[in-house]
């Protein structure tokens, strides 16, 4: 596998030049301009000890022998010193989608605690069951959402609380309310 650090650390590194563009201009002082240029600098002492110790590769390519289904997982990642602990699974039923018969969805599991990972799958047009289960689905709450591909959304009545290596429950039920924009990195069903 190749590392692909050099272009994190360049991303990283536009990412904090962008961030300091914001920084009050030569001769402009505020209560908090010591705060913000020892934020500043912190940040980066803190990154540039962290930088030499990480080693990200890219994922390998699927093979022939590998299984393929409708399912397309999907993770968020970040760096993190915490060992990763064996992850769960969510599964459930889809019901009472109200326009219709249910569509293909991308469903959505949001982390609720620190590092805010996601994962998502996407079924089939008429599945009216899932089961998600990835390396991202690390023990913590989730917050399942269900995107249609006209903008409609769906989700379990409470979050829900991933636990390695068992399968928590979690029927998508409630096709009202609030919920939060599917993210940019999530294909349509």
């Amino acid at each position: 596998m190749k590392p692909i650090f050099p272009g994190l650390a360049v991303s990283l590194l536009l990412v904090i030049l962008l961030a300091a563009c914001n920084l009050p201009q030569g001769g402009v002082t505020g209560p908090d301009s010591g705060t913000v240029a020892t934020k500043v600098a912190l940040t980066l002492a803190a990154l540039t000890q962290i930088a030499p110790q990480m080693s990200i590769t890219s994922p390998a390519s699927p093979t022939s022998d590998q299984p393929t289904n409708t399912q397309i997982p999907t993770e968020t990642t970040g760096p993190t010193n915490t060992p990763n602990s064996a992850p769960g699974t969510i599964a459930g039923g889809i019901s009472g989608y109200p326009y219709g018969s249910v569509p293909g969805l991308a469903i959505v599991a949001y982390g609720q605690e620190p590092p805010y990972y996601y994962s998502y799958l996407i079924t089939g047009a008429g599945e009216t069951n899932f089961a998600m289960s990835s390396s991202y689905l690390i023990p913590g709450h989730f917050q399942v959402v269900a995107y249609d591909s006209s903008g409609h959304a769906g989700g379990c009545t409470v979050y829900v609380l991933v636990i390695s290596n068992q399968t928590v429950n979690c029927d998508i039920t409630n096709w009202g309310g609030g919920y939060p924009a599917k993210p940019s990195g999530v294909p349509s069903p």
